[in-house]
């Protein structure tokens, strides 16, 4: 049986108002939000696609190449409209049997997390959306959508429908198991306060202390 064909979408279109600034030109690591998670993303050999209409905040261009792989960044289809938009727009614009989707917001999510969750995807059967999920939370943008979800995904965007939760209702969503990924790698930053919360993990886990 041929192998399912992923691709990688980050996300990062959305307000940041929580934050007050945009969150993907937050620093990180040896970049920003959006460089280190665009470097991990290639590092399994995925390719990246970013969804974003702030051009200015993604510090690379269409032209870029991280680890020798192209970053191909793409206008949301209807800008400030959702999440719901940025899935149609990577739909479209990738031709991958299914998608990882990730928002730009998450510091913690590396190639290892990103691996296994590719790995637990391939070995799955009968599935529309595998989804991370912490206690009992599940996170629809660290996921793995197929490309037979498009059909909803358009029809919500269609019908006004912004909310991904209702559209995740008529579709066979498989949670990873409790504890296959690192807690922190679901970690998403909206808030200043999370930031900080986010940097005292990343020194404790650099130093031994927080």
């Amino acid at each position: 049986m041929q192998q399912l064909r992923i691709g990688a979408v980050i996300l990062a279109g959305g307000k940041s108002s929580r934050m007050g600034s945009p969150k993907q030109k937050l620093p990180w690591r040896d970049g920003t939000f959006l460089t280190e998670l665009i470097k991990e993303v290639q590092a399994v050999g995925l390719s990246c696609f970013i969804v974003t209409n702030d051009f200015s905040g993604t510090q690379v261009t269409q032209k870029e190449q991280i680890d020798e792989q192209p970053v191909i960044i793409t206008p949301d289809l209807v800008p400030s409209c959702g999440p719901v938009s940025g899935l149609v727009t990577a739909f479209r614009v990738s031709s991958e049997d299914a998608l990882l989707v990730l928002s730009c917001d998450l510091p913690f999510m590396d190639r290892v997390q990103i691996a296994k969750l590719i790995e637990f995807a391939r070995e799955s059967n009968d599935w529309d959306v595998i989804v991370a999920q912490s206690e009992g939370r599940i996170h629809p943008l660290c996921a793995v959508y197929h490309r037979r979800t498009q059909r909803n995904w358009e029809q919500a965007l269609l019908n006004g429908q912004r909310r991904v939760m209702r559209t995740l209702d008529e579709l066979r969503v498989l949670p990873l198991p409790d504890e296959w990924l690192d807690p922190w790698a679901v970690f998403n930053v909206n808030t200043p306060e999370e930031y900080e919360q986010a940097k005292s993990e990343e020194k404790r886990r650099k130093t031994g202390h927080a």
